[in-house]
């Protein structure tokens, strides 16, 4: 997986492992503890009296989310592999645009998944050539507007929580408002008196083929890029955070799971279906008394949830999936979940809130891999199968009722 040179036996030394071998690793980590958790989970042990039982199944699941951690960290690699090699094109991009760039990297030793690092390089570059291009000005022109000659393009990695976030950051003229809404507003995106967040409007450079470049370029222009860099995401679980000032610059924030194989999640059950979602996009969990359900929003024509004086919008799975998943005559839902996305909460009505567990993650393969809103299924020890929810496609599913 990575070079080493081997230096003494008192030193341990290093050892060239192929990544192939560590992924293996990790499956059969997986499947050791599914196997563990349908052992301890059997029915074969019910009202059995067993002394230390539980003390000891204790132990052993301890003793497997340590085997879990060291299998993962064994695929983990400094995000500085990839910094080094965009560093690299810096020169390059100098001598194609004729501006003077600087390149700023912080937190390098900042550890990714390195099926992660492989496939990050590419759209990375994409979104460095643009700020290079589009994004930083001329000298004459930064200096007239009272900056250095010289362009700062800042690389940054740091871990939050279970995510690494990456950011490109210049300190260039910013995203165009104008531009980028009247090519949305020509594409369909957007009604011609509608006027969108800038949140809303920025997602709009993802889109395939879309730019707001008059020329085509070696470097960009073309459409392509930032719609490879938000298809890369959506198959890493992530997700992208723009922001931008006029006359100061533009941010893009990439929000990266740490693992790529096992996931840290809270198990809900609606009717007869499991969910799984990843515990870090759960804000609250309540149980909503009478008053504190508004029903259909005369504003946005969507049922909507009162929490402490904020309304929040509400997705029903059973609408989202166009699927009955309880029996007409069940109670209404006791409890909602509330997700935070990029576009806002939403609170998701369930029966029951089963547990919390780390998952092993599978994707969905076939027909199955456009189960919508999805991120893939995960296997529970107690050989259910639970549909891993993609909170930023289910939001943006259930605002504009389009398949996600």
């Amino acid at each position: 997986m990575s070079a080493a040179t081997e230096t003494s036996p008192a030193d341990g030394g290093l050892m060239r492992v192929s990544s192939d071998k560590i992924s293996r690793l990790m499956d059969l980590v997986g499947e050791l503890s599914l196997s563990v958790s349908e052992t301890v989970q059997s029915s074969d042990l019910a009202g059995l009296q067993l002394t230390n039982f539980d003390a000891a199944v204790h132990r052993l699941n301890m003793i497997v989310r340590e085997v879990q951690d060291a299998a993962t960290e064994l695929r983990l690699v400094p995000v500085d592999d990839v910094f080094r090699r965009l560093r690299r094109m810096i020169r390059e991009l100098e001598r194609q645009t004729g501006k003077q760039i600087e390149m700023e990297i912080e937190g390098g030793d900042t550890a990714i998944d390195k099926l992660v690092a492989d496939r990050l390089y590419d759209p990375l570059l994409h979104v460095v050539r643009n700020s290079a291009d589009h994004g930083l000005e001329g000298p004459e022109e930064r200096t007239a507007a009272g900056k250095p000659a010289q362009g700062r393009i800042t690389l940054s990695a740091a871990q939050v929580g279970s995510e690494v976030r990456i950011t490109v950051a210049d300190d260039g003229r910013g995203l165009s408002r104008d531009k980028i809404l009247k090519k949305a507003r020509e594409k369909g995106f957007f009604g011609m008196d509608e006027e969108p967040e800038p949140a809303a409007l920025w997602k709009m450079i993802f889109e395939p083929g879309f730019s707001t470049a008059e020329t085509v370029s070696n470097l960009s222009g073309r459409g392509v890029g930032m719609d490879v860099l938000n298809a890369t995401m959506q198959a890493l679980r992530g997700r992208i955070g723009v922001d931008s000032t006029a006359g100061q610059g533009t941010r893009v924030a990439l929000h990266i799971p740490v693992s790529l194989a096992f996931l840290d999640c809270i198990i809900l059950r609606l009717g007869h279906q499991l969910f799984a979602v990843p515990i870090d996009v759960i804000s609250e969990i309540a149980k909503p008394r009478p008053e504190e359900r508004v029903g259909i929003s005369a504003d946005s024509g969507s049922e909507m949830f009162r929490l402490r004086g904020t309304f929040i919008p509400v997705c029903r799975l059973d609408d989202f999936y166009d699927t009955p998943m309880r029996a007409a005559e069940t109670a209404p839902e006791p409890v909602l979940v509330v997700f935070n996305t990029t576009s806002g909460p939403i609170a998701v009505p369930v029966d029951e809130i089963l547990d919390r567990q780390q998952v092993v993650m599978k994707p969905l393969v076939g027909r199955l891999a456009h189960v919508r809103a999805s991120w893939g299924c995960a296997l529970l020890g107690t050989g259910e199968v639970a549909l891993v929810l993609d909170c930023e496609r289910l939001a943006a599913g259930a605002a504009n009722g389009a398949p996600q």
